[in-house]
């Protein structure tokens, strides 16, 4: 778990970081820190987005999402790692007869069928929660001919109600939800202000030290 400031000044205050090269040693421990907080507090808000607006069945998206600091680029790096189809519910995806769900968003379905097998199963698993209600139409989607139908009823119920939940999608497309943008400037709004205010609060400890 992430230690809080106070603890990281007890830290450096314990230690001989602030005696050998006190200035790099102590920045870098700060703000490490800082930023592991920030990450757990970003993983908090994501779920929060993510139940608000009812963005949880798109499979196990919120604890496949990552966080850790890694050094790059001569600092203290905060990484964020997310399935690749986060953005889709995120920005959401035009149908491919109606882009009311998601205007504005970059990503258009181009067809009426077909998924993915992860993506299949976790619209399997939604139906089978109870938390989706599936109509079947009388003929399969995606098809007017005679060979499609009877291969349609020969398919069980749940298969069936996947190949319909996954024509509906790609025909309405999926609704922007910004959970991902909204958890992100919630979480990160004030971090470069509480940085600057720790950095200069480990300068001040620095300089204390030094003198005594």
């Amino acid at each position: 778990m992430p230690i809080t400031f106070a603890q990281s000044q007890s830290k450096l205050l314990s230690t001989n970081w602030l005696d050998i090269n006190a200035d790099e040693d102590a920045m870098y421990i700060v703000i490490e820190d800082t930023l592991s907080q920030y990450g757990e507090l970003f993983l908090k808000n994501l779920e929060k987005y993510a139940n608000e607006r009812q963005v949880v069945a798109t499979g196990n998206m919120i604890s496949k999402t990552k966080v850790n600091v890694i050094e790059g680029n001569g600092g203290q790096i905060l990484r964020i790692s997310l399935p690749y189809y986060f953005d889709f519910v995120n920005e959401g995806v035009r149908g491919v007869k109606s882009s009311k769900n998601a205007p504005k968003s970059p990503y258009k379905f181009k067809t009426l069928t077909g998924m993915s097998a992860d993506g299949r199963r976790s619209l399997k698993n939604y139906i089978q929660s109870g938390k989706a209600k599936v109509r079947l139409v009388d003929k399969p989607v995606g098809s007017e001919r005679k060979g499609k139908r009877l291969q349609g009823k020969k398919k069980q119920l749940i298969d069936r109600q996947v190949d319909q939940l996954i024509y509906n999608i790609k025909k309405y497309g999926i609704k922007t939800t910004r959970f991902f943008d909204d958890a992100f400037e919630d979480t990160f709004k004030d971090l470069d202000v509480v940085i600057s205010e720790q950095i200069g609060r480990t300068v001040a400890i620095s300089i204390e030290k030094t003198f005594k």
